[in-house]
């Protein structure tokens, strides 16, 4: 999905730059991964590590037909999903208004 997201005033300069070439920037536009693994019915089957990759394959085709080159995730602020997407390149940008913890990663 793409998704425009608001900036938190504590996002420094410097990502606001990186993230839109913009350090005002108070809008960013990128493509959201939503609720990616959420399914316990595949638990320990499939590993969490494949999901992603697949995902960011798909995130790649989109970048290719829309020049989109950040991809967000949105997650509960839990010590095992800030692991796993910090292991996996992301970085976190901020707390969003609904709680969630925002991350990014750039193609």
């Amino acid at each position: 999905m793409i998704k425009p997201f608001d900036l938190s005033e504590e996002v420094s300069n410097e990502s606001r730059k990186r993230l839109t070439g913009d350090k005002k920037a108070k809008v960013f536009i990128s493509i959201l991964i939503a609720q990616l693994g959420r399914d316990d019915q595949y638990k320990g089957k499939v590993k969490g590590n494949f999901i992603l990759d697949l995902a960011l394959e798909h995130c790649e085709w989109i970048f290719d037909l829309s020049g989109l080159r950040v991809v967000c995730v949105e997650y509960d602020d839990v010590s095992y999903l800030n692991d796993f997407y910090l292991q996996n390149a992301f970085k976190i940008l901020q707390i969003n208004s609904n709680q969630k913890v925002l991350s990014y990663l750039r193609l």
